[in-house]
């Protein structure tokens, strides 16, 4: 898991997101247009390791069901 003061900013138009661990570096990030494809940025409300747990199996369970693409 990722600690410390981790920002990122997204873009309205297409979704991508880039990361950033330097504070200074997120009003910059704001200032310029998505990489991707020129739209608008804002911050980015989620932060790393917030997303869902994944289920605990047993291994002798995953064994014998095939695991499953994510």
């Amino acid at each position: 898991m990722v600690q410390g003061n981790v920002n990122a900013v997204r873009c309205l138009e297409c979704g991508a997101t880039r990361w950033t661990i330097f504070g200074e570096s997120l009003e910059h990030l704001l200032d310029e247009p998505c990489e991707v494809c020129g739209g608008e940025t804002v911050a980015e409300r989620r932060r790393p390791g917030t997303g869902a747990a994944r289920p605990f199996m047993e291994r002798r369970d995953l064994e014998a069901h095939p695991r499953e693409t994510v």
